[in-house]
């Protein structure tokens, strides 16, 4: 079986660039800037484990929305706390802030994939 990667959405490519350095020889990453016109996550189940969605701003919540109800487990990360705070009630994500220390953010994300991911992290 082949595994599934990872998508992640991050339009300043620095949390992208922390998960790869971090966990890029166990995992594979697909990361977006942005999603184009073209951009079709039709067959996504087939094609990634799960997502982490970094929200720098309200504008990433129109691309957002092209992910959101795919049937793929989404991790909304955010510094905002009215953002992480907006997306509270909404059963079918699970949140991340990343405002915290290096550590607790290594642990966070740790955690996250070893519960979303088809392989274990050690």
């Amino acid at each position: 079986m082949e595994t599934k990667e990872v998508l992640v959405y991050d339009n300043q490519h620095g949390f992208s660039r922390f998960l790869k350095k971090q966990f890029g020889k166990d995992i594979n990453f697909k990361v977006y800037r942005k999603f184009s016109s073209e951009d079709n996550f039709d067959n996504i189940q087939e094609e990634y484990s799960f997502i982490f969605f970094i929200v720098y701003s309200g504008e990433d919540l129109f691309d957002f929305i092209k992910l959101q109800r795919k049937g793929v487990p989404i991790v909304v990360c955010s510094f905002n706390k009215e953002v992480l705070y907006k997306f509270k009630n909404i059963d079918d994500i699970s949140l991340l802030d990343i405002s915290v220390s290096r550590e607790e953010l290594i642990n966070n994300f740790q955690m996250a994939l070893h519960t979303y991911s088809d392989i274990y992290i050690n």
